[in-house]
């Protein structure tokens, strides 16, 4: 089952409950905070209602009673406190800010965290296991980090190696089962929390094949692997833009694609030649261009 989400419930009560559960509802909405931690009979006065209202409501929405209320209301506020109070910044003056300078700003600020995160002999040492690896297995689960994972695969097969993506937390593990000695598997996660990711490194792990975790560290994913490329993340406060991070995870990305090439060697040059002659029947034949568009 998923985490209650008390913040749906009421919501649903503030539409669909009686006139005195609707105002209860509206009014714990109005100020969750004051709702998490006030005696009941505060809570009953600033409604209009009575006590035993709050009780009901408690019930109605599948609580078995008031204590329930604060403890979830707790909950939903250190989660996800900020979307539930709204953008500091006034609608219409953020509406009115410059959206393409707001995002380029954050993107050129990931990639350079990231910059100042990682060393050249650490990217040289993991693309040297990659170069050398009999399979490679890269996993990802989530937003950017599943991402992470199928881009890096789309790197690594015009070079030539045995490479697969999973971002499926069940075939992760399957996966990580069948590795062995010689093999590489990359872990991606912007948390460093995520479990499938954390258990596929320790499977694969346990067959002897090397772990990389590109994740932040002093995180459990972190501390299995083997390699790691730490990657440090600042969110923006903007609550309607999409995170920054992903521009870091792509540029480590783009860092190990070019690494792994080099230590390749020449070897990769006929397989890019083969990639972008077979894509000239779909006219694809501006070399200017990027290989497969």
């Amino acid at each position: 089952m998923g985490a209650v989400d008390i913040i749906g419930r009421l919501r649903r009560r503030a539409r669909e409950g009686t006139g005195a559960e609707r105002r209860l509802a509206e009014c714990i909405l109005a100020d969750p905070q004051f709702a998490a931690s006030a005696p009941i009979a505060d809570i009953a006065a600033r409604a209009r209602v009575s006590e035993p209202t709050v009780t009901r409501l408690a019930r109605a929405m599948g609580f078995s009673g008031t204590r329930d209320i604060r403890f979830h209301l707790a909950q939903a506020l250190a989660i996800g406190g900020a979307y539930i109070r709204g953008p500091d910044r006034d609608p219409a003056a953020a509406r009115a800010a410059n959206c393409i300078a707001a995002v380029t700003t954050d993107a050129h600020a990931a990639i350079d965290r990231m910059m100042l995160g990682i060393r050249e002999e650490q990217v040289t040492a993991i693309a040297r296991r990659l170069a050398d690896a009999r399979q490679i297995l890269l996993c990802g689960t989530g937003g950017g980090s599943s991402m992470a994972a199928v881009e890096f695969e789309n790197r690594l097969f015009r070079l030539g190696l045995k490479v697969s993506a999973r971002t499926d937390p069940q075939l992760q593990r399957m996966n990580a089962s069948v590795l062995a000695e010689g093999d590489v598997i990359v872990g991606f996660s912007l948390s460093g929390q995520v479990r499938s990711v954390l258990d596929a490194l320790l499977i694969a792990r346990q067959y002897g094949a090397h772990t990389v975790a590109v994740t932040r560290p002093d995180t459990p994913i972190a501390e299995a692997a083997e390699s790691l490329l730490p990657l440090t993340i600042k969110e923006h406060k903007d609550l309607y833009k999409p995170s920054p991070a992903r521009y870091g995870l792509l540029a480590v990305v783009d860092t190990l694609a070019l690494a792994t090439a080099r230590a390749v060697g020449p070897a990769v040059l006929e397989k890019l030649r083969r990639v972008r002659q077979n894509l000239a029947s779909q006219n694809i034949v501006d070399p200017e261009m990027p290989i497969g568009d």
